[in-house]
């Protein structure tokens, strides 16, 4: 008796809902019983913090890999704001989880941000939310939104050289955002460094073509010159007389500087008598229309 083609894919249809039912009623048993333990056998659940080995789930997983990702996915998010005692147990554990789900599923990126940044809540967080990222940047080479995160918590952690050197490879990257490319020069000079920040933008200069990136490439060009000279002078200032210049006329005064130059972002410089370093308005972040007008570059 010969079977219609209808009748095969009817076949294939109850298939494969009957398989989804099984894995549905697998993981509603998984729950049911976590929740059981939870409850009445694992008061201390620090003490039961099991993930078992990646090898194993890629094989238990099947061709649900991508399901079973999603669900450490969750339980790492979950984790974030579970009470812990143990500090270092605590981001252990958060991080266990989305290495699992990265491990399964490469394309959750976004897993790097919540293990790597928002778990770090002290600097010994953020310090083990780097080194989280750092090993996430050897699995996945191609991804800029993970450098651009290990910058930012440099950030946090005022090192600013270290921020910069990430963010630049970031930038680097063919589909990262522009305002990375802008933002690594405002890090050099608080580093203390605003010759590399001139460094950097002159080697800019040679690869850029767009007219709107390169205006704001010579405007911030020119700002870090200014103040690369402003601050020699008063370097030549302190080797005179031994002390810091009360304000940037007093240069003029005494014939080191014909006049102050004219900051291309509208902030004007000035001296800060307590860091006896030059500032402008950029150099403490902007004002909105500044930020906006070099981010959207």
């Amino acid at each position: 008796m010969g079977y219609s083609q209808a009748y095969f894919y009817k076949k294939r249809i109850l298939t494969s809902l009957l398989s989804w039912a099984l894995v549905l009623c697998l993981l509603g048993l998984i729950f049911l019983s976590s929740l059981f333990l939870d409850n009445y056998f694992l008061p201390e659940k620090k003490n039961f913090f099991y993930i078992p080995p990646i090898r194993v789930l890629e094989m238990a997983s099947g061709s649900f890999r991508g399901l079973c990702a999603g669900l450490f996915y969750i339980r790492g998010i979950l984790a974030l704001s579970e009470e812990i005692g143990d500090f270092n147990a605590r981001i252990d554990w958060v991080q266990r989880n989305f290495a699992v789900a990265m491990a399964l599923d490469p394309k959750l990126i976004q897993g790097y941000f919540f293990a790597g940044v928002v778990v770090g809540r002290n600097q010994e967080g953020i310090i083990k939310g780097i080194q989280f990222l750092e090993k996430g940047l050897n699995n996945n080479p191609r991804a800029w939104q993970i450098p651009y995160w290990i910058g930012f918590n440099y950030y946090q952690l005022q090192n600013f050289l270290k921020a910069a050197e990430f963010y630049e490879k970031a930038a680097g990257f063919y589909d990262a955002p522009k305002f990375l490319k802008s933002i690594q020069p405002i890090y050099y000079y608080r580093a203390g460094e605003p010759e590399l920040g001139v460094m950097y933008l002159e080697g800019l200069l040679q690869s850029v073509k767009d007219p709107g990136q390169l205006e704001w490439i010579n405007g911030k060009l020119k700002w870090l010159k200014d103040i690369v000279y402003l601050e020699d002078k008063i370097k030549q200032f302190k080797v005179l007389y031994g002390h810091c210049p009360q304000t940037l006329d007093k240069l003029i005064e005494i014939g080191l500087l014909k006049d102050i130059p004219q900051d291309p972002f509208g902030g004007g410089y000035y001296l800060d008598w307590d860091s006896c370093r030059i500032k402008s308005k950029l150099s403490q972040g902007g004002d909105f229309k500044t930020r906006q007008h070099l981010e959207c570059k």
